[in-house]
C-alpha cells in the first residue's frame, strides 16, 4: 500500500485563548477562541491506520486580526472599565501564536464494534502574543465641568507554557474505498489561564467534542476526498461565568497521489457558532462567530528504519470571518507509524 495512506489527523488541544482587555465584548465564543481548532482533520481522516503505536507532532502558526467596531461600556473579563473611561467605540486585535503539538496514538488490532479503535492524547506547547489598539470615549474634570475626550490606547503581553489537555478515541470502519469515522474527545483545562491576562494559552474551561467523517480513497486512480463533522459543547469557565455556544466544525481535504512519497492537493474548513454564548460573563449580546478557510496541502512520505515517516505542509487562509480573529495559519505535521497494511 502507498506508504501515504497512514498519515492521520488528531484533535488539536486548543485554540489560542485571547482574552481582550476592552474590545472582547464583540467576541463570540469567549474571547473569539474556540476548544475546536478548525483544520485539524485532514486527508485520509477516516482510513484504517496500521495496529500499534504511533507518534504525531505538528507545528501550528497563526496570525490574525480583528477590528471590533461598537459601544462597550463594560469589559466580561475586568468588569467595568476605569472610572475615567466611559466606553470604548472601536478597537483592533492583532493575534500571534506558535504552538507546538504532539499526540501520541496506540491502534488496537482486534476489532471493536467491528472497527477499528485508536486512543491518543495531545499536548502543546505555546507561545501567544496579543496587542489590542482602541479609541477611548473617556471624562475628565475642569474647571468649567466635567468635559468628554477621546484618547487612543495599545495593550498586549505575551506568554509562554503548557497548554490544555486532549484525549480522544476513534473508530474507523473499511469496506472497499469507502472508510468511515467516529470520534468523540475532550478538553481538561491544564493549560495556564488567568482572566486579568490579555493572552492566554488554555481556553480555562472543559469542553467536549464528537462527530464523525467519511473518506473515499482510491488507490487504482490515486483520488483522495475526506470529510468530517463535529460538535464542540463547552462547560461554563469557572473564572470568568462565562458559557461558549455550541459550535459546529467541518474539515474537509481532496489530494492526489503521485506516486509513494509525494501527494498534493486542497484543505478547507467552514466554523459556525450555532447558538449565543451565556452565563453572567456573558452580557454584551448575540455575536455569533463563524469562519471559512481554505489552502494548498503536501505530503512527502519516506522510510524511518523499519517504520514509516509522513510529513504534511497545509495552509488555510480565511474568509469570511465573524466575531473571531482571522487571517491566515500554517501546519506543519510530522508522524511515525509502523508501517501500512497491505
Amino acid at each position: 500500500m502507498n506508504s501515504g495512506k497512514v498519515l492521520r489527523r488528531g484533535v488539536c488541544a486548543t485554540a489560542i485563548a485571547v482574552l481582550v482587555a476592552g474590545p472582547h465584548a464583540a467576541f463570540a465564543d469567549e474571547g473569539g477562541t474556540s476548544y475546536w481548532v478548525p483544520g485539524s482533520f485532514g486527508s485520509m481522516a477516516a482510513v484504517p491506520t496500521a495496529p500499534g503505536w504511533s507518534v504525531s507532532t505538528w507545528f501550528y502558526y497563526v496570525n490574525a486580526q480583528m477590528n471590533a467596531p461598537g459601544i462597550f461600556s463594560r469589559d466580561p473579563v475586568l468588569g467595568a472599565l476605569p472610572a475615567n473611561v466611559a466606553a470604548i467605540p472601536y478597537a483592533t486585535q492583532y493575534n500571534t501564536a506558535y504552538q507546538g503539538y504532539i499526540s501520541p496514538t496506540y491502534t488496537f488490532k482486534d476489532p471493536v464494534l467491528w472497527g477499528q479503535l485508536a486512543l491518543n492524547v495531545t499536548a502543546q506547547v505555546t507561545q501567544s502574543s496579543s496587542t489590542v489598539g482602541g479609541h477611548w470615549l473617556g471624562f475628565a474634570s475642569t474647571p468649567s465641568g466635567v468635559q468628554p475626550y477621546t484618547q487612543y490606547g495599545v495593550g498586549g503581553d505575551t506568554i509562554s507554557g503548557l497548554g490544555d489537555i486532549a484525549p480522544e478515541a476513534s473508530l474507523k470502519w473499511a469496506s472497499g474505498v469507502h472508510n468511515f469515522l467516529a470520534y468523540a474527545g475532550f478538553n481538561i483545562p491544564a493549560g495556564l489561564f488567568n482572566a486579568a491576562r490579555f493572552s492566554n494559552i488554555g481556553i480555562g474551561h472543559w469542553a467536549i467534542d464528537a462527530g464523525g467523517g467519511y473518506t473515499y480513497f482510491n488507490q487504482k486512480t490515486g483520488w483522495e476526498y475526506s470529510g468530517v463533522v463535529g460538535f464542540t459543547y463547552s462547560f461554563i469557565n469557572p473564572s470568568t461565568q462565562y458559557r461558549d455556544g455550541v459550535d459546529i466544525h467541518f474539515d474537509w481535504a481532496a489530494s492526489y497521489t503521485f506516486n509513494d512519497k509525494i501527494s498534493a492537493g486542497v484543505v478547507g474548513y467552514f466554523f459556525h457558532q450555532l447558538n449565543c454564548d451565556s452565563g453572567s460573563g456573558a452580557f454584551d449580546g448575540c455575536d455569533i462567530s463563524q469562519a471559512f478557510g481554505v489552502g494548498p496541502q503536501l505530503t512527502y512520505n519516506f522510510p524511518v528504519n523499519d517504520w514509516q515517516g509522513s510529513l504534511n505542509f497545509k495552509a488555510y487562509k480565511e474568509f469570511w470571518a465573524e466575531n473571531r480573529p482571522a487571517n491566515w495559519n500554517g501546519w506543519i505535521t510530522l508522524t511515525i507509524s509502523p508501517p501500512s497494511p497491505s
